[in-house]
């Protein structure tokens, strides 16, 4: 929908911003609680193994192909047919003046696209059509870029949840490091001309 630049850049922004939120947590230090690996691999044993087929490859394939054709259209379906309604409505009656000018271009558009996105809890998928829509609409694609990199990473759930188990500190390091990140390589990219 939105074209191969986009996705690419798309990939790009998502890889750079975990490796960056990565290194900036390694880099401060910040003690978060340790995972039981034992409770975890065990999790993944009984989802990667099919008893009755008596080989984990099997189990392995079983798995993706019911999680790609059957689990993911349970989870994305709803977004995705929900983002189409809004984008059909955005395209019949948003102004593109509106859009245009205030996240037509600039780093306050990155910003006031963050403001929205990081308390939301958004399906990216589901957000594809609605973010095509104001792109249409005169939305710079590096805005949009933001949104579908930070909507799905930061919500207010995500974000009590990290405060709650690993402590406020780390919650507000992923956050602004999310934030920052995306805001930075989306802008990068729209200087360099890629989208």
């Amino acid at each position: 929908m939105l074209g191969w630049k986009f996705t690419v850049a798309m990939i790009l922004t998502c890889f750079g911003v975990a490796l960056l939120t990565g290194l900036l947590s390694f880099m401060v230090k910040e003690r978060v609680k340790q995972m039981k690996v034992e409770k975890e691999a065990h999790r993944l044993r009984e989802v990667f193994s099919c008893e009755e087929c008596g080989d984990v490859f099997k189990g392995r394939l079983k798995f993706s192909f019911r999680y790609g054709f059957i689990d993911m259209v349970e989870d994305i379906g709803l977004y995705v047919i929900l983002g189409l309604i809004i984008a059909g409505i955005i395209a019949a009656l948003a102004p593109g003046v509106v859009i245009e000018r205030y996240l037509g271009s600039g780093i306050i558009a990155l910003v006031i696209m963050v403001l929205i996105a990081t308390p939301m809890y958004i399906c990216s998928t589901g957000s594809i059509p609605f973010i095509t829509a104001l792109i249409a609409k005169g939305m710079n694609p590096c805005v949009g870029l933001v949104f579908l990199v930070v909507g799905p990473a930061t919500n207010l759930s995500t974000i009590f949840a990290i405060a709650k188990s690993m402590g406020k500190r780390t919650a507000l390091l992923y956050v602004s490091s999310i934030v920052i990140f995306s805001i930075l390589i989306a802008y990068s990219l729209g200087l360099v001309g890629w989208i």
